[in-house]
């Protein structure tokens, strides 16, 4: 039997292994850290769950309902839309698809006009498939009046893209538009790190924890605890900067960065909205309270917020003051949990590798920075080694 290694448990990684045992390759997977997930993991800290950045899971990822794990993840959800804190006022806005009564109570006039809202629905038919060559602020500017955009558009999706000026592809945010607007955002029970718990236990894959790679040689891999392992092919499912130091690519790499800040108290606010700030004097870009969402973020009988930024170097003072001016909970009130700081949380651009010698590669960066875009790089790489085999 053909012998497969895929150095690194994240997403990416674990979709491979799970396409290759399906179809009778011998596996063995090796990740240098003691847990899974890679960037959609989770620590626990003084009885919370904390996702290493604040990330949502929407329901309708292909790649992802191909693994037939949405089950098993007890997905709780977001009210579909969200709130916009202005002027020390809240502002509710509802998607009609999921909420077509608080969407007609809501303060979309506010935000929208009706020329907005007809070219918002209109974006529903627009092609995805890349013939838009533009942009996605040139694209949203040139479509969008300025208040729809300011207060809602570039905080909603430079959260999503991690990008205040949204200078992505514009198809690729067509895409994602189009799944929040006819998909739903939640929370896997007991945080993000069940997604690649629940692959490698639906599969049935063996994860050898602490296994960081030194070397390959011939069909050998070499790790740095003395140990080493044969293969026929392995794959490399490391993030891309360890890829391309251990493989001297020499690749000119760009990431967006973010920071999420977890705070604690016992009042509970903001309903099961996320809360977009659109004011520039802010450093933050939204806030959600997660118990609201999924009570398995909590074993205390505390609430947990998470305070998004997109500024890798925001002030913990200055976001707990930000917090409390929001969502009105005195300072005395709240504590700070944890904060991460993700340098390189997003590939700003796709990146291609050609295997070499049995080396394959795979990750978010060759296919699209999502998680199913993550998924989707492991599905083929699985299968450009199963043709490989015939």
């Amino acid at each position: 039997m053909k012998k497969v290694l895929v150095i690194g448990a994240g997403l990416s990684g674990l979709s491979c292994a799970h396409h290759l045992k399906k179809n009778n390759v011998e596996v063995e997977v090796y990740e240098k850290n003691d847990s899974c997930g890679g960037r959609a993991s989770s620590d626990k800290v003084n009885g919370f769950i904390l996702d290493k950045g604040f990330q949502v899971l929407l329901n309708n990822y292909s790649e992802l309902k191909n693994l037939d794990i949405y089950k098993d993840l007890d997905l709780q959800y977001f009210d579909s839309g969200a709130k916009v804190f202005l002027h020390n006022k809240n502002y509710s806005l509802f998607n009609p698809i999921y909420h077509p009564l608080k969407f007609l109570r809501s303060n979309v006039v506010q935000i929208f006009s009706g020329v907005d809202l007809f070219k918002i629905v209109s974006f529903l038919l627009f092609s995805d498939k890349g013939f838009i060559k533009q942009s996605t602020s040139s694209f949203l500017k040139n479509t969008l009046s300025k208040k729809s955009l300011k207060l809602f558009f570039f905080p909603f999706f430079g959260g999503v893209f991690l990008s205040e000026d949204l200078e992505n592809d514009a198809s690729f945010f067509l895409k994602v538009f189009k799944k929040f607007a006819l998909g739903r955002a939640g929370l896997p029970s007991g945080g993000m790190s069940m997604l690649s718990k629940k692959i490698i236990e639906k599969s049935n894959i063996d994860v050898s924890y602490n296994y960081e790679l030194s070397k390959i040689s011939g069909h050998r891999a070499h790790f740095k605890n003395g140990r080493s392992a044969r293969f026929d092919k392995v794959v490399l499912a490391m993030p891309l900067h360890e890829t391309n130091r251990f493989m001297k690519l020499n690749l000119d790499l760009d990431y967006n960065s973010t920071s999420t800040f977890y705070i604690s108290s016992k009042e509970n606010r903001l309903g099961k909205s996320i809360l977009l700030v659109p004011d520039e004097s802010f450093e933050t870009n939204s806030v959600q309270c997660l118990t609201n969402i999924s009570k398995s973020y909590s074993d205390t009988d505390k609430s947990l917020y998470s305070v998004s930024s997109l500024n890798l170097n925001s002030s913990e003072e200055k976001i707990l003051n930000e917090f409390t001016l929001i969502t009105g909970i005195d300072r005395n009130n709240i504590s700070l949990e944890k904060t991460y700081r993700i340098k390189r949380a997003l590939h700003k651009f796709r990146e291609e590798i050609k295997s070499k010698n049995n080396i394959l590669f795979c990750g978010d960066w060759s296919t699209e920075p999502s998680i199913d875009g993550a998924i989707k790089s492991g599905r083929l790489t699985a299968k450009k080694i199963l043709n490989s085999f015939k």
